[in-house]
């Protein structure tokens, strides 16, 4: 649980940081968490966050006490490795290794098989497949799609935040498989009433909400020649049930779900979609959907205290070093020596170049 942080006048009557955490990503998606409440609060308690100039070597800017990115590519990667190679005790916020094993969809889901909830029957993954050829989708849909149950999730491979990443449909019959662009992710979609569990996760925090998701299908509209064959997910209605208040998963399932797929993935930072169906007899069964890397926070309520609180543990686990007396002098990193409590108001260092971003 989040320790309390204080808001009072009093907190703001400090000179100095103690902290100084190097963000990287684009400006279009600092709304991840550099949110001017948290900016606030960080700044109170001795954290000040630099924006981070990608085009620039990393190793040249700074001291940084600590780096949080949102960004991916060889050029970037060789940058962090760099950096931590001069300044090993300088926490990187993930590992750019354990981030690229989720930006491809097809492959992002393997973890939850290995899980002991999984292996308990408690959580699955939907049944998917990749389809590369596009022939092959305009030819024998049946050998395509390889056993699969319309309706299907038409997702592309590679998840980089780009529209197109993004550009997802449902697929009701095999004629709405022509025209896909591959590689495809083609994923069974399993009815879940319209409701879907947005699960934030950082670090041994998890908080769940529920969200709007697409309704159910009806065995009658997978018949109908006369409905489309598929539908952009822009053009499905996305409001659950009307009249029907979700019941939302035990709290120590999400936590331990969210806990074993975060080990399990190597990373601190991440959110998933979990969707719940039920049997005959009324079974609660879940499904993981997808898993994103450092989400949007600000849509998480409460989140500054939260991801603060993370930080300084992350922090206050590292050496401390005796920060210098110009600290944009660019000396990568550094910690102020004494003070733990310390804050002034917030100042940002200007973001350069506009290299590629995860996913939100």
């Amino acid at each position: 649980m989040a320790e309390h942080y204080s808001s009072s006048p009093a907190a703001h009557q400090t000179h100095a940081y103690t902290y100084t955490i190097g963000y990287a990503m684009l400006p279009n998606k600092h709304d991840t968490f550099v949110q001017p409440s948290f900016v606030d609060l960080a700044a109170r308690h001795g954290v000040r966050l630099a924006a981070v100039d990608a085009s620039r070597p990393l190793a040249e800017q700074g001291p940084f006490d600590l780096v949080v990115h949102k960004l991916y590519g060889a050029p970037w990667r060789a940058q962090l490795e760099a950096f931590s190679a001069l300044h090993p005790g300088v926490p990187v916020v993930d590992p750019p290794a354990a981030i690229e094993r989720i930006l491809d969809r097809f492959t992002m889901l393997d973890a939850v098989a290995g899980l002991a909830v999984s292996r308990e029957g408690a959580v699955a993954t939907p049944k998917q497949i990749i389809v590369s050829d596009a022939a092959a989708l305009a030819g024998d849909a049946d050998a395509a799609v390889a056993g699969l149950r319309f309706p299907l999730i038409a997702k592309p491979v590679e998840v980089d935040g780009s529209a197109a990443s993004h550009d997802l449909c449902l697929v009701y019959r095999r004629e709405g498989l022509r025209g896909l662009h591959t590689p495809v992710v083609l994923q069974e979609f399993v009815n879940h009433g319209g409701v879907l569990f947005k699960v934030y996760v950082v670090g041994d925090h998890a908080t769940c909400v529920t969200r709007s998701s697409l309704p159910d299908v009806a065995e009658e509209r997978l018949r109908d020649p006369a409905a489309d064959a598929a539908a952009p997910f822009a053009n499905i209605s996305l409001l659950p049930p009307a009249g029907v208040a979700a019941e939302m998963p035990p709290q120590e399932f999400v936590i331990r779900v969210a806990g074993e797929l975060r080990r399990a993935l190597g990373l601190h930072l991440i959110n998933f979609d979990l969707i719940r169906t039920r049997d005959a007899d009324g079974n609660a069964k879940y499904f993981i959907l997808d898993i994103n890397y450092c989400p949007g926070y600000s849509k998480m309520p409460g989140f500054e205290p939260v991801i603060l609180e993370f930080f300084l543990e992350k922090l206050r686990a590292g050496p401390v070093r005796e920060q210098p007396a110009c600290p944009g002098a660019g000396s990568g990193s550094g910690l102020a020596a004494g003070a733990r409590q310390a804050g002034i108001e917030p100042s940002f260092i200007a973001s350069g170049a506009e290299p590629k971003q995860v996913q939100a």
